[in-house]
């Protein structure tokens, strides 16, 4: 027999899954683009509190279909991938975090903390005629060492780190409620973050860096036409296209299976504006 506590739990987890992530885009041509070669990560702005960063990633939002209009904003046309697509390449939510956060500047204080440590043992307790000596003398290995391994923690946390609110085109914006997942590249040699100090955060800002994207050998790869599960387009002669696409990439017997199936749709902007 069933016990009420029992019926609670199952109430209790029987959550609804959404069970794809979407990402918009602004250009048809980029939407092609993606279909082609997968989703190449590019340096974007963020802003933790007041502390400005670019970080390489590939930004999608993980919400009900009913609710994809509503962010619209982004780009008219859009793909959504599955879940288990978005599990098996690492891609994962960001933390929110507000003015309060206990750990909002944990990525500056460490680094403090390191630099804290190596300047009160070159300067602690040396006289000023045998300081100069030992900073020609010092051995810095031990502390680029040391830097690299906090960084290796920081670095990834921060990547993931969103202001839970912002202002986008004069209107606030509550991205809490975007639930954004993140595609982070394992880069071996570019910048895993780019700061203030960096030569490239003002060539991004004015717009001088490399075209986009701008790490294209990086991109989580579409191998696999069932993990498509949306793909939001404007018009009719947009269809053939994508579909022209596929065709190529996966086959057109694998194209039509999963048409016919229901495993991939391919929406007009207008039909979710106004039908869901």
């Amino acid at each position: 027999m069933t016990s009420k506590k029992d019926v609670a739990l199952e109430r209790e987890f029987n959550q609804k899954k959404i069970n794809h992530i979407f990402h918009y885009t602004d250009n048809f041509d980029v939407l092609l683009k993606i279909l082609r070669n997968g989703f190449a990560p590019s340096y974007c702005a963020e802003k933790i509190n007041d502390v400005e960063y670019y970080i390489p990633m590939v930004s999608f939002c993980n919400i009900p279909l009913r609710d994809v209009d509503l962010y619209m904003r982004y780009g008219k046309y859009g793909i959504g991938m599955s879940l288990e697509w978005a599990l098996k390449n690492s891609i994962s939510p960001v933390v929110y975090i507000h003015e309060t956060t206990p750990f909002k500047d944990f990525y500056l204080n460490m680094k403090k903390i390191h630099y804290d440590k190596m300047l009160t043992e070159i300067f602690d307790n040396e006289k000023i005629e045998n300081l100069q000596n030992k900073i020609d003398n010092l051995d810095y290995s031990q502390y680029d060492l040391m830097l690299n391994r906090i960084n290796n923690i920081t670095i990834p946390a921060v990547q993931f780190f969103k202001n839970w609110k912002t202002i986008h085109k004069g209107q606030n914006i509550i991205t809490y409620q975007e639930r954004e997942w993140r595609f982070i590249p394992k880069l071996e040699n570019e910048k895993r973050i780019i700061t203030e100090i960096d030569n490239e955060f003002t060539e991004l800002e004015n717009k001088n860096f490399r075209k986009k994207p701008h790490l294209p050998n990086y991109a989580a790869d579409l191998k696999n036409i069932e993990n498509i599960r949306y793909i939001l387009i404007k018009n009719e002669a947009q269809r053939e296209k994508v579909i022209g696409v596929l065709n190529r990439k996966f086959g057109e017997e694998n194209v039509i299976e999963s048409i016919l199936s229901g495993k991939l749709m391919i929406i007009k902007e207008e039909l979710i504006h106004n039908d869901f």
